[in-house]
């Protein structure tokens, strides 16, 4: 018994000593916080593999943008500069390099910077739109939804021009671009004009469904970012083949249930009515006797206050009430079926979801449409969608009446 114990004393002994196998300092990691991916076309200092230069005609630009500990307190804000190169007493330093692979790139840095690029803390991957265009989208996410260390949280957007640009703004009130462009895409959800944040596990299971989907899009205006509409990405190849602006992304989000909080601006005998939306249900039914012509009815119930009025607008009666409710109803249809409108009859992409619905509530019908659902037959686009909105009024504000 006695070596028994010994035995056991050991091994305790040792499993108590022994420290974590893939153990790396912290000082010498390289915190990479946001990435930009952009196509580049040309010769590359790339030369590992069997492929030609010929069969190398489609090249990523990658930028990272890794956090600089040292400068953070006290540091200033914006800039930061590419290629490599000090950060200047900056908080940030974005690094840029070129390469046939995503992998192969991130390898690269880590001969430029004397910290290894380290992905777990990415909250952002930017893509251009050349790159989304050209239906590179599945193979550049490919390294980040395979990489052990990335999370599945970190944001996915598509820029307008070059991704790269959007780690070079200057915020005002952050520090550095990806913090920023984070904490703008999580306010701006409440306009209602833009999509909610999509991570990288969404685009994944985009990407896996085969569906059509859609992707925040960001433009910068001012050296600053600004994320309106949506890019849209067709089920065929998975290519993007267009773009929603935020009236039609605002028609968009009411259909598939995303809208927090809006605000809708329209006239009344004249005067300027604003009206706040705080919630909106949708509901969707479906005719699917005739399988050339489903009939889609999309009803969405819409609870909002009355934000502002300009001129003397009897609140207090009730009659003065349901026409906002009208009107506000009416404003909501037009936005949305001007989104229908545009994606059925331009690009024939179900963003809309439509798709999924009949899949669970129709199964039998979509198993004689799902294969040319929006692409060959495109049913979906020979579909009828009807849009039933109801409003009601919740609240009128402190005062019914402005003292002139």
């Amino acid at each position: 018994m006695d070596k028994v114990y010994r035995s056991i004393s050991i091994f305790c002994l040792l499993f108590l000593v022994t420290g974590c196998w893939d153990q790396n300092e912290i000082e010498e990691r390289g915190f990479v916080i946001g990435t930009a991916i952009d196509m580049v076309k040309g010769k590359t200092d790339d030369s590992v593999g069997e492929m030609s230069e010929e069969e190398r005609k489609e090249k990523y630009k990658l930028t990272y943008q890794f956090v600089v500990p040292g400068n953070f307190i006290g540091g200033g804000s914006g800039g930061g500069q590419s290629g490599g190169g000090a950060s200047e007493g900056k908080p940030f330093l974005n690094l840029t390099a070129e390469g046939t692979s995503i992998h192969q790139i991130t390898r690269k840095m880590a001969a430029e910077t004397s910290r290894k690029p380290y992905l777990e803390h990415i909250n952002l991957i930017v893509l251009s739109e050349e790159l989304a265009r050209k239906g590179y989208l599945k193979d550049a996410m490919d390294f980040f939804v395979r990489d052990h260390e990335m999370r599945r949280v970190a944001k996915v957007m598509v820029a307008e021009g070059e991704a790269r640009k959007v780690l070079e703004i200057n915020p005002q009130h952050e520090k550095m671009p990806v913090l920023f462009i984070d904490s703008l895409s999580e306010n701006i959800v409440k306009h209602g004009t833009s999509l909610p944040p999509i991570n990288i596990g969404d685009v994944h299971s985009y990407l896996l469904k085969g569906n059509s989907f859609v992707i925040p899009r960001i433009v910068i205006k001012d050296n600053k970012g600004i994320i309106l509409g949506a890019a849209m990405f067709n089920s065929q190849n998975q290519e993007m083949i267009g773009t929603l602006n935020e009236s039609e992304t605002l028609g968009l989000n009411f259909i598939t249930e995303k809208v927090e909080s809006a605000v809708l601006e329209f006239l009344m005998n004249g005067q300027l009515v604003a009206f706040e939306i705080k919630g909106a249900k949708s509901k969707i039914e479906a005719d699917v006797s005739d399988k050339d012509q489903i009939k889609f009815t999309v009803k969405i119930n819409v609870d909002g206050n009355v934000g502002e009025v300009y001129g003397d607008v009897a609140l207090k009666n009730r009659s003065v009430l349901s026409e906002i409710e009208e009107k506000t109803a009416k404003e909501i249809e037009r936005i949305i079926n001007g989104a229908i409108d545009k994606v059925q009859k331009k690009y024939k992409a179900d963003v809309f979801e439509l798709g999924a619905y009949l899949k669970q509530e129709h199964y039998k019908t979509w198993k004689q449409v799902n294969k040319e659902w929006d692409k060959g037959e495109n049913y979906f686009s020979k579909s009828v969608v009807d849009v039933q909105v109801r409003v009601d009024v919740r609240q009128i504000g402190a005062s019914i009446k402005m003292v002139k």
